[in-house]
């Protein structure tokens, strides 16, 4: 049952506030390019990162949040949402064999190279690896959004990141060290 409160906003028969559709634009506004970038990055498809960023955003709109959650929070449960919709999405088993051809660039002009290299790295590192250096996510906002423990994202970027780093040395991206 739905009951509208004397300051515009809905509340529902729990206690909780559903978002006004104000609000929701609001968000919408501040988060949709990055998670859909995400989303992509992550995919690889632009069909399927447009389904699951839909998801993701009517799925926080089901969703009971408290009366006065922060932006941030938000932020946080909608890439929460989106990163478990595409574990779902990648557990099923499918007909056809994956696609093991080179992710699409970023649109941020990231060579065809280094998105190669990205694509050596297991899906919860990339997903790391995204949000803490393309997003720039505090690692709290990564624990959160990939459902790992705050304390322990330092840990698993600087592995994620050694990772990396020996996959180019191996392919001849050696950095030049000064003196």
């Amino acid at each position: 049952m739905t009951l509208v409160r004397a300051d515009g906003l809905e509340e529902e028969a729990g206690g909780t506030v559903s978002m006004s559709e104000d609000q929701f634009l609001l968000l919408y506004h501040r988060t949709a390019r990055p998670l859909r970038a995400y989303l992509l990055r992550m995919s690889r498809d632009p069909a399927l990162a447009d389904d699951l960023l839909q998801e993701a955003y009517l799925r926080m709109l089901r969703a009971d949040l408290p009366v006065q959650m922060p932006e941030e929070h938000q932020r946080n449960y909608l890439y929460r949402i989106a990163t478990n919709l595409l574990r779902d999405h990648l557990r099923k088993p499918r007909a056809e064999p994956l696609d093991t051809a080179a992710p699409p660039a970023v649109e941020a002009g990231m060579p065809d190279e280094i998105a190669r290299m990205l694509a050596f790295l297991e899906p919860r590192e990339r997903e790391m690896m995204w949000l803490a250096y393309v997003e720039r996510f505090s690692h709290e906002e990564i624990g959160h959004a990939v459902g790992a423990n705050p304390r322990s994202v330092r840990t698993m970027l600087y592995r994620a990141r050694h990772k990396l780093a020996a996959i180019l040395r191996r392919k001849g991206w050696n950095p030049k060290t000064s003196s």
